[in-house]
């Protein structure tokens, strides 16, 4: 009876922990919306065709 108490405890600790941990919003990501230059594709780029083929020849050799 006592080791599931114990066991109880220490899930219940793990979860407080895990919820006390501040969260970084910084880190998910910057606007999504605005214009970048690592490499995702955009439709409306009209030279978005042949960096898909530089990309494709690099990795293609």
């Amino acid at each position: 009876m006592k080791y599931i108490v114990l066991a109880l405890y220490v899930c219940l600790l793990a979860v407080a922990l895990v919820a006390a941990v501040p969260v970084d919003e910084t880190l998910q990501g910057d606007n999504i919306y605005a214009p970048s230059d690592d490499g995702v594709h955009n439709p409306y780029d009209p030279q978005a065709i042949f960096k898909l083929k530089k990309l494709k020849k690099l990795l293609l050799g």
